[in-house]
């Protein structure tokens, strides 16, 4: 239930080539958001990026990808189950995009406004392809 195991991560390199090529973007910052949906089985799979431009010592790189990875797994149940419904795969990155630190708070709290983002186009996917 409450897990971040191997197949939640997106590791292809096929997949991430096409999601940064071909995928849409939103910005809640400090988070940056790039995203696609496919019809497939039903999963979700994220990328972490913490850029070496934004911070420069590997601690602090280190420690915003944990707290990013903490909150999508505490987050993520009703973005995975409603994928699973719609038989979509979701590949979406995670780009932290601020010269300071944030706390684990704001980041839970931006984290629950893109899941509820990523929710919504789930749905517009979904009826954009009825209408089709």
């Amino acid at each position: 239930m409450f897990e971040f195991d191997k197949a939640q991560r997106l590791h292809s390199k096929k997949r991430i080539e096409t999601l940064f090529r071909q995928g849409k973007s939103f910005l809640v910052f400090p988070l940056s958001v790039r995203y696609i949906i496919k019809n497939g089985e039903g999963s979700t799979e994220i990328l972490v990026v913490c850029p070496k431009r934004y911070q420069k010592l590997a601690v602090n790189r280190n420690r915003i990808k944990r707290l990013i990875r903490e909150n999508y797994r505490l987050n993520s149940i009703e973005l995975k189950t409603l994928a699973k419904q719609k038989g979509l795969n979701i590949d979406f990155s995670v780009s932290y995009v601020h010269k300071e630190m944030s706390n684990f708070v704001l980041i839970e709290k931006k984290m629950q406004e893109i899941l509820s983002t990523l929710q919504k186009e789930i749905l517009n996917y979904q009826n954009s392809k009825v209408q089709e």
